[in-house]
């Protein structure tokens, strides 16, 4: 029972728990790999481990919530769904364009480079990927970048190396929490999706220009 494995815990871990709770609630992804700035190097998540020896605890008492606790310990990542689809988060255009380029991108480099976790690609390499696949004519306004990249970093499916995000040269981690937001199953059905919002965007191109013209006849 959730009471009993609660109270096995020290005061320092019940405190812990209940912080890394909110972080989960709030984050929805916890990877157990993550860049540490100071050290300028990769270290492993004490809050991935924590729940990881508690596993049990964090499942129960999410469960409660209506909430599933799953782990993936091939990629290390700890993740949360809603039983109820509650709780989810509706992209915006530009933030679900950018998604579909970084899981892209994951997948070019994990087949060429040979890895099975994160990758570190630059903006740069971000709006290449979507102009070359045809999302993007040209590079996006610096805030569609910055508000982009922003939203996946509060969810952690991206960390900051360095830089301002909407810098070319700003180094970007692809974290492998991306392969459970954007599945195998999904990726087509996020590439149609954006094609349709861009054929929707055109009619009101098209909608707009044809007023414009009328007014000024």
């Amino acid at each position: 029972m959730f009471i009993e494995k609660y109270n096995e815990l020290t005061n320092a871990e019940k405190d812990n728990f209940k912080r890394v709770v909110s972080l989960i609630l709030s984050k929805t992804f916890i990877v157990n790999r993550i860049y540490d700035k100071n050290k300028n190097t990769f270290t492993y998540n004490s809050d991935y481990r924590f729940i990881s020896r508690n596993i049990e605890l964090f499942s129960e008492y999410l469960n409660l919530g209506g909430f599933r606790l799953l782990k993936d310990s091939n990629y290390e990542v700890i993740y949360i769904e809603n039983e109820f689809g509650y709780n989810k988060k509706r992209l915006d255009k530009n933030t679900t364009i950018f998604l579909y380029g970084l899981r892209l991108k994951f997948d070019e480099d994990r087949e060429n480079l040979k890895l099975n976790t994160d990758t570190i690609v630059t903006v740069a390499d971000i709006i290449k990927t979507l102009i070359d696949v045809g999302v993007y004519t040209k590079k996006p306004s610096d805030i569609e970048i910055r508000n982009a990249l922003s939203n996946l970093i509060s969810f952690n499916i991206i960390q900051k190396v360095d830089g301002i995000l909407e810098k070319p040269d700003t180094k970007i981690i692809i974290l492998p929490s991306i392969l459970f937001v954007v599945t195998n199953e999904k990726i087509t059905a996020l590439s149609q999706s954006i094609s349709a919002l861009e054929e929707e965007e055109n009619v009101e191109e098209n909608i707009e220009e044809n007023e414009e013209i009328g007014v000024e006849e």
